[in-house]
């Protein structure tokens, strides 16, 4: 179970006792400046800041491991102006073991903190899950075809370093992918790095590919948060993409829909998240359900499909950076097989 730890190497005089029989603690710096009495000395309570004069040696993790002072050295600034170097804190504030929120470490010394950054990488982000270490198919089915992904943050690998299954299927198949997402944005056209703005954009620019093999959408979860945004379905005899509102969530993906066939004439596919228990969502995967039958479209189901999702929490905890975020190894290992068999056919 983690939790936060705050070690106070001599605060009672009974603590004081007990440190002297078990000997020097190995979180103590430098000069002791604690009162032999047991309380704190008048050197201490006028400290004015701290400020950390030499980072502890280690400043990288791994989730799960432990904090490592060693090396560290804290000065503090006196309210009268003198400064005390290699002072010797007092606690750390940190978790223990280290957690994939685990951001900082605090060092304690005359009732100032003072904050050190630590970066924690997760399990599922090792290099050996990384699309470097991921082995290429030699005459692949998938080899030079054009994919184009639009999306936020899952399709743009956010908590993975920036690579997703689309850049997994790249270097696995030598596809093509042109990767267009931003993270934090929605499929409704609230701002000018919606889905559709930089669809349009992408399509009167010189980029714009001349042919795609493959169109792919996120069910992007920003747009949850805007129920009162979603829209309607429309009737199916409405295809024209002019007529869709795209100030909705609902009315935008029937614009990008109709726009992709009629830029490109393929196959349209939008893809789910897992469950993350939330209404709003299951709303949208609804409607994607009655426009996918409406327009032929092809969901990629990481959402209602249960053998997919049936996983233990170990694999959980390797595959997904937070609810919404996978890993590395959660889009190699568990994501890119739901992608290859969607895809398999184009």
């Amino acid at each position: 179970m983690n939790q936060k730890i705050f070690i106070i190497s001599a605060a009672l005089g009974l603590l004081l006792v007990l440190s002297a029989c078990a000997g020097s603690s190995p979180d103590r710096q430098g000069d002791s400046a604690s009162d032999p009495s047991g309380g704190v000395s008048s050197e201490t309570s006028a400290v004015w800041k701290l400020s950390i004069a030499q980072p502890p040696e280690k400043l990288e993790y791994e989730e799960g491991e432990t904090f490592d002072p060693a090396g560290v050295v804290i000065n503090a600034k006196m309210k009268d102006g003198s400064i005390l170097e290699n002072v010797a804190y007092e606690g750390i504030i940190v978790d223990q073991p280290l957690t994939r929120t685990s951001l900082f470490a605090k060092f304690v010394y005359g009732g100032e903190t003072v904050q050190q950054n630590i970066k924690v990488t997760l399990k599922g982000n090792r290099e050996e899950y990384s699309v470097a270490s991921t082995q290429g198919i030699a005459d692949s089915p998938l080899a030079g075809k054009v994919i184009f992904w639009l999306g936020s943050s899952v399709t743009e690998g956010a908590s993975s370093g920036q690579e997703s299954m689309a850049d997994f299927l790249a270097k696995k198949h030598g596809a093509q992918c042109i990767k267009e997402a931003v993270s934090g944005t929605t499929l409704a056209d609230r701002a000018n790095s919606s889905y559709v703005s930089r669809l349009d954009r992408y399509l009167a620019s010189d980029e714009r590919a001349g042919h795609v093999d493959a169109f792919i959408c996120q069910l992007s979860t920003n747009d949850k948060g805007f129920p009162d945004g979603f829209g309607a379905v429309t009737p199916a005899d409405v295809r024209d993409a002019a007529a869709f509102d795209t100030a909705t969530t609902f009315g935008a993906m029937e614009y990008i829909i109709a726009t992709a066939k009629d830029t490109w004439d393929c196959p349209v596919y939008f893809y789910t998240n897992p469950p993350m228990g939330d209404e709003n969502y299951e709303t949208m995967v609804q409607a994607l359900e009655e426009l996918a039958e409406k327009w032929g479209v092809t969901i990629i189901d990481l959402y209602r499909d249960q053998a997919f999702n049936d996983i233990s929490e170990e694999e959980q905890a390797l595959y997904m950076a937070d609810s919404i975020h996978p890993t590395k190894a959660g889009y190699r290992e568990w994501w890119l097989p739901k992608f290859e068999e969607a895809l398999s056919g184009i």
